[in-house]
């Protein structure tokens, strides 16, 4: 009787642990790059493991969980422990690690160059998409060299001489209502750039290079009403980048902006629109043979932890209305994806991206 019990007990126990994951792993097949490699970076600004893990809890369930490669990123600038996106977004896309505030420069003052800048001059089509402004740090880091990440205007200008093929963002002030009168949005559209200034202007969009001003300065939140421009903007980027291989770069800027302002109910829902996209992304990759998908981030904002409250409930609870110097996570899928796991430097983005792309780079 105690071996039929024990029997019994046993069976009940393998069908529990059965049941206790709904979802089934995602399957690891690494899978080595024989063409040009295009690359979707997709960027959450501010969001750390307990941003991720909050908004885990709404749905039980992220799209990130079917990335089958995970790693961790440290994210220290050379002369602080904590960084900002300026300085973060330099390490990851320069491979060099620079001073607080600085973009695309090392902290010597020398200029760098960045992996878009470098796919750019290869024949790349490129693209920028961000729910926050065109000329905010962590897209400045891509095309612009300072010292100072506040200096719009001259970040616009850099844009002016660097810009990709679709560009879609907030921002619009820095070009048209600028100190020195200069009007760039009148001279994108002498470079026969096609400008466009709502969300119903992605769906007329068929020509490159093109480029979207959604809002004067910062696009505000989702629950404040933001229109789903990021994922109309990236699907649009999508149709129109061809047969050519690709650099397309995605940020959701406000889960930032929340951790500054300790909104736990923004850091979730802007988190869930980068958890769409991510899904979005990996779909589109999967019917692909040379798309890497890799999400990253460049800081964690608000030092968010979560405290327990009744039940299966959390506490929110914010220690600073600023960055904190936790490490982020990335995921990865696509040809190469094996190589962005385990805990990296931020600088460790770069080289391993390089490394990829000019096995099968264009001549």
């Amino acid at each position: 009787m105690i071996k039929n019990l024990f029997f019994i007990l046993s069976i009940f126990f393998l069908l529990s642990c059965g049941k206790s994951n709904e979802y089934a792993p995602p399957q690891i097949h690494p899978v080595v790059p024989n063409q040009p490699l295009s690359v979707i970076i997709i960027l959450g600004d501010g969001m750390g493991i307990p941003q991720i893990t909050a908004t885990w809890h709404e749905h039980q369930h992220l799209n990130l969980q079917e990335f089958p490669y995970t790693g961790l990123l440290l994210t220290h600038t050379t002369d602080k422990m904590v960084t900002e996106s300026g300085a973060g977004a330099t390490a990851m896309f320069t491979g060099v690690k620079t001073k607080y505030g600085y973009q695309g420069m090392d902290s010597n003052g020398n200029y760098l160059e960045s992996l878009y800048t470098y796919l750019k001059s290869r024949d790349y089509k490129t693209g920028i998409i961000t729910s926050s402004f065109i000329t905010d740090a962590s897209i400045a880091a891509l095309y612009s060299h300072g010292t100072d990440r506040y200096d719009y205007e001259k970040i616009a200008l850099d844009f002016y001489h660097a810009f990709p093929d679709i560009t879609i963002g907030g921002g619009q002030d820095h070009f048209d209502h600028r100190s020195d009168q200069i009007n760039l949005i009148d001279s994108l559209s002498r470079q026969g750039v096609k400008l466009f200034y709502d969300v119903d202007g992605i769906a007329g969009v068929n020509t490159l290079p093109s480029i979207g001003f959604m809002h004067p300065f910062r696009p505000p939140y989702l629950l404040d009403g933001r229109s789903d421009f990021l994922q109309l903007g990236s699907q649009k980027a999508l149709e129109l980048m061809g047969n050519k291989p690709f650099f397309l770069f995605i940020e959701s800027g406000l889960i930032d902006n929340a951790g500054h302002d300790m909104s736990i109910d923004d850091q979730v829902r802007e988190t869930q629109e980068l958890d769409a996209l991510a899904g979005m992304m990996k779909t589109y990759a999967q019917s692909k043979e040379n798309v890497l998908v890799l999400v990253v981030a460049d800081h964690e904002s608000g030092a968010l932890t979560l405290l327990q409250g009744d039940g299966m409930q959390y506490i929110p609870n914010y220690a600073v209305d600023e960055h904190s110097g936790n490490m982020v996570a990335t995921f990865a899928y696509g040809p190469g994806a094996e190589n962005f796991t385990g805990l990296m430097d931020n600088t460790d983005i770069y080289y391993r991206l390089l490394n990829l792309i000019d096995k099968n780079l264009i001549p």
